[in-house]
């Protein structure tokens, strides 16, 4: 531990745990903290006892795929007992990050749509939140908020107004789609160009023995959320100092790690905030890497084979992994194949660290602000990282000079991915070219995320790889193709035919099913149909074929 003095401005400003709601939170207030491992996870854990206690409304919080399953969430659902067989057939995931990744919350929370008393207990707590005004700005959601009130003719009757409904439809989860680099403004000030931000939540590692804290695990939009704190002075700052976060580093010019001084004037003015915090970092439940279906290996293997068989496409590009299970996946393979080449990427997780430390990444590159690349040899950039709970990864991160963390606004940047090897995951795709990796049907998912950014930087040159499970379920447990002449009606679309079927200068764009690998961008729309209708799952291709020509005059 350092040995480094608090100075008495900052040393002033701490408060016990139990008191920090009172200090920071009441009714009419706009909230926004980290995203995913850098979430306060201490801060959301007693904050729904304190909001019953103290009856707070009309809160707005501004946050994104929160990690855990808080009580602010989804109420005491995760509860309940006694399994009421056959209310519903399937959890509606089917695919994206939360069947694998997240696959032990993300059972934990879809069992709780298949027992009476955990349903009513979930609408209970949806209706709460209505009722309180309790609203979630979000651009990417996650298990704990995703589940979805299923069909059928119990649900119908007890619930009528929420069936076929998460979040996102019920005026609880506010959806605000964003690229990334443009995510902060977007989220963060009114139509006048106020900041919209009351109480901005952080937690940082202690400091080293310069005074100097770090973000740890996760950049995202936390630094520069908090910078837009600083120069508010109405915004007040709860900062929770976590000493179970790894020390990480960031670029001379986008830092990963902050002065204490530079806390001076918030905590000077009474408006900073600190907490001791021994909580837990945020992570993955154990094991969610392992086990992964026999779908998911598949398309990792169809991957990895392609990649070896087009080595003179594949070799020597930077790789980015997008969040999903299968994705990494294929990280985790590619380190028993010949493969070598760089890295960029938003996310980082274990097996890319791997591929790096045997040698198989030589370094990364970064994007000045004039849009030039500057490489990077013998180092990482991301913007976040993720890990499974009780693994080594954030250890092997801690005070590593070689891994560095950015704001998603200096690293999700086309210019960063022009030429490089994306490997990602989707939920559907059509005949007319349109992708779907953030939604079901018209409820959101997960969200878009880094990926039409990244996409886009992809078609500059790149190679990219769209990760499909052929088959999903509804929430009812209608199987479906993932592969459809149109998607259903009101699905959130992440990528557009021209993303696709415009995409040319010497990029290939790929999509990888457990069927095979079919080339999907720079052609017409036949040929882009026969190409969707090879790698469908074969009990489907017939009525595929059927809608092509139905729709469209296509023979397959």
């Amino acid at each position: 531990m350092s040995e480094y003095r608090y100075p008495k401005y900052f040393a002033d400003r701490f408060i016990p745990k139990e008191d920090a709601y009172k200090a920071t939170v009441h009714s009419g207030m706009k909230i926004a903290s980290g995203f995913a491992t850098s979430e306060p996870s201490a801060f959301y854990k007693g904050l729904w006892d304190y909001i019953q206690q103290e009856d707070l409304r009309d809160i707005a919080f501004r946050q994104a795929l929160f990690m855990g399953p808080y009580r602010l969430l989804i109420g005491d659902a995760l509860s309940s007992k006694g399994l009421f067989n056959g209310l519903v057939g399937g959890n509606g995931n089917g695919g994206g990050f939360t069947s694998s990744m997240f696959k032990n919350l993300a059972q934990r929370a879809n069992t709780i749509t298949k027992k009476v008393e955990g349903l009513n207990k979930l609408v209970e707590h949806f209706r709460e939140l209505q009722e309180r005004q309790i609203h979630f700005v979000s651009a990417f959601i996650g298990a704990a908020e995703n589940m979805v009130i299923p069909a059928n003719t119990i649900t119908r009757l007890l619930y009528p107004d929420f069936v076929g409904r998460n979040k996102s439809r019920l005026d609880i989860i506010n959806m605000q789609s964003v690229h990334f680099p443009e995510a902060v403004d977007a989220m963060a000030f009114d139509d006048d160009g106020k900041l919209n931000i009351d109480l901005f939540v952080a937690v940082m590692t202690p400091p080293d023995e310069k005074g100097e804290m770090s973000h740890g695990v996760a950049n995202g939009a936390t630094s520069d959320m908090l910078e837009l704190a600083f120069r508010n002075p109405t915004t007040k700052i709860l900062l929770y100092i976590n000493k179970n976060y790894p020390f990480t580093y960031g670029m001379p010019e986008a830092p990963n790690t902050l002065p204490v001084e530079r806390f001076k004037e918030a905590a000077l003015a009474g408006r900073l905030f600190v907490v001791e915090d021994d909580s837990r970092v945020p992570a993955l439940p154990p094991h969610s890497f392992d086990n992964p279906s026999e779908v998911e290996v598949k398309i990792a293997e169809n991957l990895v084979n392609h990649m070896e068989m087009h080595r003179d496409l594949t070799y020597g590009r930077a790789v980015q992994v997008g969040i999903g299970g299968t994705g990494v996946l294929a990280i985790k393979k590619m380190r028993d194949s010949n493969w070598t080449g760089r890295s960029y990427t938003e996310m980082l997780e274990p097996f890319t660290l791997d591929l790096f430390e045997a040698g198989k990444i030589a370094g990364t590159h970064w994007i000045e602000k004039d849009g030039t690349r500057r490489p990077l040899d013998g180092k990482l950039v991301c913007t976040f990282s993720l890990a499974e709970d009780s693994s080594d990864f954030y250890q092997r991160l801690d005070k590593n000079p070689n891994v560095l963390f950015a704001p998603a606004s200096r690293v999700v940047l086309p210019e960063g991915f022009y030429g490089g090897l994306g490997i990602n995951n989707i939920l559907g795709i059509d005949f007319q070219g349109h992708v779907n990796s953030a939604g079901r049907d018209k409820n959101h998912y997960s969200g878009v995320g880094g990926a039409a950014m990244i996409i886009r930087g992809l078609a500059r040159g790149g190679v990219a790889y769209l990760c499909l499970k052929s088959l999903h379920q509804t929430p009812e447990g209608e199987e479906r193709s993932s592969v459809m002449p149109f998607l259903p009606q009101g699905t959130p679309i992440s990528m557009v035919g021209p993303d696709l079927m415009g995409t040319c200068r010497n990029a290939h764009f790929f999509l990888v099913t457990e069927y095979g690998v079919a080339k999907i961008n720079a052609m017409s729309q036949d040929r882009f149909i026969r190409s969707l209708i090879s790698v469908a799952h074969p009990k489907h291709q017939d009525w595929l074929k059927r809608r092509a020509w139905d729709e469209f005059r296509v023979k397959v």
